[in-house]
């Protein structure tokens, strides 16, 4: 039994290790939820090979893309504004199965569930209805109904009593259902709407979802009970998803204030300002390394130290860049963060440094951001274009 033990340990952490990745990224082969991962960071574990190449494209007329799309088992998920929601083949473009919502649209990302067991993709719309649809199929399995436009994407959470579905509304609601069948386990109301999506910390007394709202706070509520824990006031409204790193919580507001809080402190770690005229952040940041990253409607890519909140870099874009950044790896293991703004560019920088290594002009403009999975970038446009890129063979 003794020679048992620090195997025994050595188990127990690499699971620990393994479930903080898992929290902390997206896997490599898919990107199940808006920001990635459930932290909000905007990673992935895929690896890109430079330079990119469009692999397909595919356009859509008279409708416009507002969500990122996400991606697994080697299908995209991704509604429209004009209320189409469809599954496409990642290699080829070529539709799976669609469903028309009624005077509806869906201007916020979906959140796919990777359990086997629930091969379900949630996504809400425009007036407030949340579904979940069989994946394999497009079949509805069940609804739930806000009071409020659904502007965040879902967050799953896995394991917690099979699975739960975070999804904020513009009714100024939090929501936690039961992943199995939509039943409303608890609901957290704030004095504004939510634009966001949730985001998930882990804790020594409990898991943390954190709200940047529409009231000028960051609210801080425990996962199991919906009760609030904290709530710190910025400098104003903000719809923008935070992204977690350690004990901090990072965000860009419509005052052009970048905060950082330590939400054990419940408290303001530092504060940065937008590099032009304080121009407001409308783009979630992404985590690489000691670096959060971040798009401004001032026309550029903004990094700061995760410490202390100098501005590390700055990158000039040709458009506003209200679409958020995600964060991948070259080869050699050099993180890439991947923008695109609203006149059409999509680039790769290396994180560390925001040099430009890789660009493309899709043309129409993008208010939503990408995501990456097996070695592909997907993003779609204001235009109705949906892109397809992926590495170069070895």
């Amino acid at each position: 039994m003794k020679r048992l033990r620090p195997l025994a340990m050595l188990l127990v952490l690499f699971l620990l290790q393994a479930a903080a990745t898992a929290d902390e990224a997206a896997p490599a082969d898919a990107w199940p939820m808006a920001r990635g991962c459930p932290s909000g960071t905007g990673r992935s574990a895929t690896t890109l090979r430079l330079p990119l190449q469009e692999k397909w494209h595919r356009g859509y007329e008279k409708t416009a893309f507002g969500a990122v799309p996400t991606i697994a088992d080697g299908t995209i998920y991704l509604g429209d504004l004009d209320g189409t929601f469809q599954a496409l083949d990642l290699a080829t473009g070529a539709t799976k199965w669609t469903f028309k919502a009624e005077a509806a649209g869906f201007p916020s990302a979906a959140a796919v569930s990777l359990a086997p067991a629930q091969p379900l993709v949630v996504v809400g719309d425009d007036t407030g209805i949340v579904r979940a649809f069989d994946r394999p199929t497009g079949k509805v399995v069940w609804e739930y109904e806000t009071e409020g436009e659904i502007s965040g994407g879902p967050t799953i959470l896995a394991g917690a009593e099979g699975g739960r579905v975070l999804i904020g509304s513009q009714d100024a609601s939090l929501s936690c259902l039961q992943l199995a069948d939509g039943k409303l386990l608890w609901k957290h109301s704030i004095a504004d709407q939510i634009r966001c999506s949730p985001t998930v910390a882990r804790s020594a007394d409990g898991d943390r979802v954190f709200l940047a709202g529409c009231d000028g706070k960051l609210h801080v509520i425990d996962v199991q009970s919906g009760e609030e824990k904290a709530a710190v006031p910025i400098d104003g409204p903000t719809g923008t998803t935070p992204a977690t790193n350690g004990d901090r919580v990072f965000f860009g507001t419509e005052g052009g204030g970048f905060f950082a809080i330590d939400f054990l402190k419940a408290d303001v770690a530092w504060r940065g300002r937008s590099a032009v005229n304080g121009q407001s952040y409308r783009s979630s940041a992404a985590i690489a390394g000691e670096l959060v990253i971040v798009g401004s409607r001032g026309k550029a890519v903004e990094a700061f130290a995760c410490a202390d909140g100098a501005r590390k870099w700055r990158h000039p874009m040709r458009g506003k860049v209200d679409a958020s950044p995600i964060v991948a790896a070259t080869e050699d293991g050099r993180p890439l963060a991947i923008v695109a703004d609203s006149a059409g560019k999509i680039v790769a920088l290396d994180a560390a440094t925001g040099e430009n290594v890789w660009e493309f002009d899709a043309g129409g403009g993008f208010s939503a951001g990408a995501a990456a999975a097996v070695g592909h970038l997907v993003i779609a446009s204001d235009d109705g274009t949906v892109w397809c890129f992926s590495s170069p063979k070895p």
